[in-house]
């Protein structure tokens, strides 16, 4: 049944009668169209009641997303702090080696020269 069958409905109104309806004690049969009533009346607090989980659903899946959003947003920050970490690691790391690689350079020609230096009077001493 559709309880706006009958245009618009007054809510509290149905609600009443259906408390009437459920609370009566009356020992009278019910008539085709009061059974139509309650009908309408218990589909339109079903109604009612699937509207309010249907709101209480949306309010917490826009709550969860929320959250998730957040802790997004809180990773990326730390992805890219660990990132930024890394770069600069890495740039000073490139910077040692290169100047590490011109003082092994430097080391290895002053040795080469201390060593042919003492060849060379090696050999002008043995020359003689």
């Amino acid at each position: 049944m559709n309880p706006t069958a009958l245009g618009t409905l007054m809510d509290n109104e149905f609600l009443n009668q259906v408390d009437e309806d459920l609370n009566d004690n009356s020992h009278e049969p019910a008539t085709r169209g009061d059974v139509r009533n309650l009908a309408l009346r218990v589909e339109l607090r079903f109604t009612k009641l699937e509207s309010s989980i249907d709101q209480r659903f949306t309010k917490l899946e826009s709550s969860i997303d929320q959250r998730f959003t957040k802790l997004e947003s809180s990773i990326d920050q730390r992805f890219m702090a660990i990132e930024n970490r890394f770069t600069t690691f890495d740039s000073s790391i490139r910077d040692y080696i290169y100047k590490l690689e011109w003082k092994f350079f430097g080391a290895t020609i002053g040795t080469m020269g201390a060593m042919f230096t003492v060849f060379g009077i090696f050999i002008n001493s043995s020359m003689k």
